[in-house]
């Protein structure tokens, strides 16, 4: 019977090392000999890094197509509407076709992304010929679907990436529409984030797991956002209940997750029902004094100051569980964002709170001590992380 050579399977190097320790041990406890030793560490070998030759590609890729995005918009007077469209149609054409023609991994990525970018021009120029408002939300949206479908179709991870920028960015300002105030946006980032993690963890469970990593980031970093929004003080209900957008989201979340709870393994499960329960503390928090209150020294009053604390520290243990998820997932780059997005929180906060308790000197000490303390405790909670996670 023919034996077929199995593909080795790529992970970060600080797995493989920890991997090949342990079978070196097994190995001289006499668990296994040395043929299955080497047997198991060929199934895996390190992952590739993003190489300086695949970068300059994309990057290249990237600004070529915000060129011509650039290019055409700064000639709309000199050329005629039917020239731009079939410029920029030519262009994505071409980009597309080179996308699935390109034998270069770096080169089918880079054509990708131009396709990505020109797809925006098509639209945008073809609604200005129909004669279509461009300052609405639906020609973003348009784009953003179209993106998700392009990376779905051709299984490629960088218009996905671009479609989980586009996407969030059509459905806050299309909440922003409906909705006066920030307490609505705030809602919708934590729907949406909630949505991407549910797809996070049914890509690992159903199929393309190659895709659950972008959508694990954009989860986390939706929710985050959302829940940065929602503790800020002075983010009350507005008009929040009076947006479609923010109660659909919130149905499209709420079918996302019980999809991901019935199909999702048991850490899935946890990432899904936590994002859950930020999307009701962000609920909560909202709902919860409207208007910033002074006291008798011109700082927050009782209740003002009780919502911002709450709000600071269902933001620090929200920091926390994703970066305890990075780190069982050995996702080195969400714990360093993580951990900028816990520094920015508590920077902002601190002057939003405390500028109104202190004035002058005291305000600066105060603030000094705050930051020094945080960045003293992210680093010594991110090593202690990584070290409990190896």
């Amino acid at each position: 019977m023919e034996s077929t050579r199995q593909v080795p399977v790529r992970v970060p190097a600080r797995r493989l090392a920890w991997l090949r320790g342990e079978l070196a041990q097994w190995q001289a406890e006499g668990v296994i000999d040395a043929g299955t030793a080497e047997r198991l560490g060929g199934r895996y070998a390190v992952g590739r890094r993003l190489s300086l030759e695949r970068l300059v590609l994309v990057l290249g890729g990237g600004f070529l197509g915000v060129g011509l995005i650039w290019l055409v918009s700064a000639n709309l007077d000199e050329l005629s509407p039917l020239v731009r469209f079939a410029g920029i149609t030519l262009v994505w054409i071409a980009a597309a076709v080179a996308g699935e023609v390109l034998s270069h991994p770096a080169g089918k990525q880079a054509a990708r992304l131009i396709t990505v970018l020109a797809a925006g021009g098509v639209i945008f120029q073809a609604a200005q010929s129909l004669q279509v408002p461009a300052y609405t939300s639906s020609l973003l949206g348009v784009w953003a679907a179209g993106a998700l479908a392009y990376a779905y179709a051709t299984g490629a991870t960088g218009p996905l990436v671009a479609a989980l920028l586009l996407g969030p960015a059509w459905y806050a300002w299309l909440v922003g529409e409906q909705a006066d105030g920030a307490a609505a946006v705030a809602v919708a980032l934590l729907a949406a984030g909630a949505m991407a993690s549910s797809a996070a963890v049914l890509h690992e469970r159903v199929a393309a797991p190659r895709f659950a990593p972008p959508w694990r980031l954009a989860g986390v970093v939706l929710a985050l956002a959302g829940l940065f929004v929602a503790a800020f003080p002075g983010v009350g209900r507005e008009s929040m209940f009076g947006s479609p957008a923010v109660w659909s989201g919130l149905a499209a979340a709420a079918v996302a997750m019980a999809v991901a709870l019935v199909l999702g393994d048991a850490n899935g499960r946890r990432e899904v029902l936590a994002v859950g329960l930020m999307i009701g503390i962000a609920l909560l928090l909202v709902a919860w004094a409207p208007v910033v209150e002074y006291g008798r020294s011109g700082g927050f009053g009782a209740t003002q100051t009780a919502r911002a604390l709450v709000g600071t520290l269902a933001y620090i243990l929200a920091a926390c569980w994703f970066a305890v998820v990075a780190a069982r997932r050995d996702l080195s780059s969400l714990v360093f964002l993580v951990t900028v997005a816990l520094v920015v929180f508590v920077t902002v906060q601190s002057f939003a709170v405390f500028q109104s308790l202190f004035a002058g000197a005291a305000l600066f000490l105060v603030l000094g001590v705050v930051f020094i303390l945080t960045g003293v405790l992210v680093i010594y909670g991110r090593r202690r992380l990584m070290e409990v996670t190896r």
